[in-house]
């Protein structure tokens, strides 16, 4: 996996997170029902970018 690919797979999971928090905070209205699996996938593709 080249540098690249690992930077890309950390922003999107960094933008999954925040999206939660910020529906979690009531900023943003309450679009995905699975906030538990959203934030699952989005360590899932963190820990596979630091590999």
């Amino acid at each position: 996996m080249n540098a690249q690919t690992r930077k890309t797979l950390r922003i999107i999971s960094i933008i999954l997170a925040l999206l939660i928090i910020l529906m979690d905070l009531g900023i943003l209205p309450n679009v995905i029902n699975y906030h538990f699996w959203v934030m699952v996938i989005a360590y899932f593709l963190l820990v596979l970018s630091l590999r």
